[in-house]
Order: C-alpha cells, then structure tokens, then sequence
C-alpha cells in the first residue's frame, strides 16, 4: 500500500490482499524490522487514523498510529510547486512524541505515495 526508502531503511504499509480491515506499520532493514505496528490480529480501523487534505495543486493524504506517547504519521503530499506551476511530490513519515515532532524522514526515492486509496483500511 505504501513503501520508500529512509537511509538505509525502508518504511511500509501493507495490508493482506481482500482483507479491508488489517493494516500493518514497519520501520527498518529488511534484515530487521526496528518498528512494527499494531500487535497481531488487531483490526486497523482500532489502530489507524486516516487524513485528507486539500492543498492548492493537489493534496496530502496521512495514515497515522499512537504508540505510548509517540504519534507515527505516514504522509503523501502533492502541493504546486515554488514557481507556481509544476506540482512538488514528498512522501515520508513524521515522528512527534507528545504534539513535538521529533524526526521528520523524507523518503529518498521519491516514494510512490499510497499505491491504492487509504479508504481500504476504512472499518466496512
């Protein structure tokens, strides 16, 4: 559903094939995974907050989760650009402990943004 690279580490939201109510987080290597959210068998729905926002030129769309203090936000965001015509792409993941963003990674390779609509995490 979503996947960059951050560094040396790779960034993924996947969800089963046919299954609308499962989402999963991973952070890190594809040797080891440093992140991975929500425990097992829990429904997405209980554990995702999903966003749209409107921007001039486009939008951003955000799928974000609660760990502890911690607030995880995947985001896509399209936006018209500094000369006023050719849009801007940035996809990446914001890392806030308490409302203060701690880290804010942009995706290296550009991302793709979310490769099918967020809607599908959606509870039916």
């Amino acid at each position: 559903m979503f996947a960059c690279h951050v560094g040396t580490k790779l960034v993924s939201l996947c969800r089963p094939s046919g299954d609308r109510g499962m989402l999963s987080y991973r952070f890190g290597r594809p040797d080891g995974v440093e992140l991975s959210y929500p425990d097992p068998g829990r429904q997405a729905s209980a554990a995702f907050t999903v966003k749209s926002t409107p921007l001039v030129g486009g939008g951003e769309t955000t799928v974000a989760f609660q760990r502890g203090a911690y607030t995880y936000t995947v985001y896509s965001k399209v936006a018209r650009g500094a000369d006023g015509s050719s849009p801007e792409f940035e996809d990446g993941v914001i890392v806030a402990r308490r409302g203060k963003v701690l880290s804010r990674m942009r995706c290296e390779d550009g991302g793709e943004g979310f490769r099918e609509p967020v809607s599908a995490v959606a509870a039916k």
